[in-house]
């Protein structure tokens, strides 16, 4: 490795080993995807030695992931042997409120799970297994960059100077790093289908008796690693086609062939082997999607999926960054394929080209293979999730800066090659300290908070009382949502069932919305409150009334179902009438009763009831006395057929 690119590659290295290790402290138990399921099988293999065998309705529902080849796991189940894990899994906790589990749930909070002081450093028993897992998963991360890096060397031989280029456009991948940093096969699968991606292109260059047994070593071990790991059959084929292209070695392509498959066979074929002794399946089909559930899409709904692919290629959440940040890496891409189509030009001159077409070839062959198997994956059952393509993220990753390269110059190709590693190395240190550590974030509130706040009068239960309370936007019309925040202070832990009904009135007494349920029990349950804690209760509040009207913020206390006493509100919220109707059923009016206020139209329309009348008032003054309107409908003799007599609102 020559020393000025030891220098550059080795600080992408580092640099993703603390980022993955950042993102392995700051990610919270069981938030990334399936990750309490894949950790679930590890701690099987660990307890019980043995591969689990899935009756025939389906598995256990902790070992919903166990259907997975098993490589991955087998590997992180020594670290947890030595553990006493028995803590596992009664200390998870779920978050009810999420849809992922109350299917009908409309909450917003991003936790699928409370997160409790066991959890917390020093960490112990199953929480410490579930770190050392997750630590590992970052070397496989590591050995998916080296793969990259060799890959790139056998593509572009003549040009080092775009290696280390490729290496940081996979690092710095921010969903990359995350996944990479938790407890999740995607790494492992990951790193041996690039390394096995590799070797192919080393066959087709420089093909040797020895590189050919590591290739057929390292597709067995990609077959134990994850099912998308069978794509590479046939692009290793491919590989041993274009080999003999160059040579017309057809011996050489039998016997390449035969030790090839045979060691992949004989490594990785022992569990295909077993799923189809064990459920006539040699993929376990039938038992992954018993446990993933099983929802075909038509082709619309498949096509709906494709932005959702192409945002979670980058970001891990769909709305970790700001709209910009993804705009920019599809703008990127975009670019990337102005640059192949100059190449393309290029190449149908005869111009000479910096790297081996071949070898190219099986980048981009390797990288649709990916995007198929995904398609048809997401036909099957919901699946629209960029990090199943990781496994080809080097190829794409050559793909682009050669496409950047092509576009520009090149003296500013390098500068703008490092401007966008730069980019990416700064987005992912901004995702786990700016936007996953606050996404998770305890929903606590400081003093300056506070005082922005109405202060709310004195009502302690159990330890608890609210002290102040802000509702956002400042005003509504009927159908709007509106943000009830409510600030609690503790001084003790509650020990009772502890609930708040939170009510909007208008000031004459009308009912506007409300909300029931435990305080910030979406993500800090009262249970786990400290003494001294100041905590943000956020409640969103459909309104269901029309203004005009002035708003005041009510709050009940229950415990164990017993009301405890309610507090109030000044008024913090401007409910708004309805606007002017705009379809021809106003019926312009110009009435003043005295300085106050003016009848400025009615909207008399036919309902199923009969007839619907609306009066539109427009206020000139402060009212200083009460008002009833009396509506009188008068039949053809003058008599009154109907009225309704009230003040206006109620």
């Amino acid at each position: 490795m020559r020393p000025a690119l030891t220098r550059r590659l080795l600080p992408i290295l580092a640099a993703f080993g603390l980022l993955g290790a950042l993102h392995s402290v700051v990610v919270p138990l069981f938030e990334a995807p399936d990750e309490l399921w894949h950790f679930s099988f590890v701690r099987y293999l660990a307890t019980e030695r043995a591969l689990p065998v899935h009756a025939a309705g389906g598995s256990d529902i902790w070992l919903r992931e166990s259907g997975q080849p098993p490589l991955y796991y087998l590997l992180a189940a020594p670290l947890v042997v030595p553990l006493d894990t028995g803590d596992f899994p009664a200390f998870v906790r779920f978050n009810v409120a999420h849809p992922a589990i109350t299917a009908t749930s409309t909450s917003d909070a991003p936790n699928v799970f409370i997160h409790t002081p066991h959890e917390r450093f020093p960490y112990r028993g199953a929480v410490l297994a579930v770190h050392l897992v997750r630590l590992l998963t970052v070397l496989w991360g590591i050995g998916t960059l080296s793969a990259a890096y060799l890959l790139a060397r056998e593509v572009l031989p003549a040009r080092p100077d775009l290696w280390a280029a490729v290496v940081a456009l996979v690092a710095f991948n921010p969903h990359f790093i995350y996944i990479n940093s938790v407890v999740n096969n995607d790494g492992a699968a990951a790193a041996l289908a690039t390394a096995t991606l590799w070797l192919a292109v080393r066959l087709l260059r420089r093909p040797s008796s020895r590189w050919t047994a590591a290739l057929g070593g390292t597709l067995g071990l990609a077959l134990l690693g994850k099912l998308s790991a069978l794509a590479l059959l046939p692009l290793t084929g491919l590989a041993l086609l274009l080999r003999w292209r160059r040579d017309r070695d057809t011996a050489a392509l039998v016997r390449r062939g035969a030790v090839i498959y045979g060691l992949a066979l004989l490594i990785g074929g022992w569990w295909y082997g077993r799923n189809y002794l064990l459920y006539g399946d040699p993929l376990a089909w039938r038992v992954w999607l018993a446990a993933a559930g099983a929802h075909p899409s038509d082709l619309v709904s498949l096509a709906r999926q494709f932005r959702q692919v192409g945002l979670s290629f980058w970001s891990p959440y769909p709305d970790l960054f700001p709209a910009w940040v993804s705009a920019l890496l599809g703008l990127a891409t975009v670019l990337a394929v102005g640059g192949w189509l100059r190449l393309m030009g290029r190449l149908r001159r005869g111009a000479p080209l910096p790297f081996d077409s071949d070898g190219l070839l099986l980048c981009a062959v390797w990288f649709a293979l990916l995007a198929a198997s995904l398609i048809r994956y997401m036909s099957l059952t919901p699946a629209a999730t960029g990090r199943l393509l990781f496994p080809g993220l080097a190829a794409f990753a050559l793909l682009l800066t050669l496409g950047w390269d092509a576009l520009l110059p090149r003296r500013r190709s390098a500068w703008v090659l490092t401007a966008v590693g730069a980019g990416l190395l700064a987005l992912s240190v901004y995702s786990p300290l700016g936007a996953i550590g606050p996404r998770y974030a305890r929903p606590l509130a400081d003093e300056d908070e506070l005082a922005a706040a109405t202060p709310l009068s004195a009502l302690e239960a159990d330890g608890v009382r609210p002290v102040a309370v802000r509702v956002a936007p400042s005003e509504a019309r009927r159908g709007d949502e509106v943000t009830v925040t409510l600030y609690w202070s503790a001084t003790l832990t509650p020990t009772g069932d502890l609930r708040a009904v939170t009510r909007l009135w208008t000031l004459g007494g009308r009912l506007v919305g409300q909300s029931d349920r435990v305080p910030a029990g979406e993500t800090y349950p009262p249970d786990l409150w400290r003494p001294g804690d100041l905590v943000r209760d956020r409640r969103l509040v459909r309104v269901d009334a029309v203004g005009p009207a002035l708003c005041r913020v009510t709050v009940s206390l229950l415990v164990a179902g017993e009301s405890v006493g309610e507090v109030s509100s000044p008024p913090l919220l401007r409910l708004d009438g309805e606007p002017l109707p705009a379809d021809g059923y106003l019926i312009p009016q110009t009435y003043t009763l005295g300085e106050a206020v003016e009848l400025i139209g009615c909207d008399l329309r036919p309902v199923a009831e009969g007839l619907r009348l609306g009066l539109y008032w427009r206020p000139r003054a402060r009212m200083e006395e009460d008002y009833t309107v009396f509506v009188h409908l008068l039949d053809g003799a003058g008599g009154i057929a109907a009225q309704g007599d009230a003040p206006p609102l109620g």
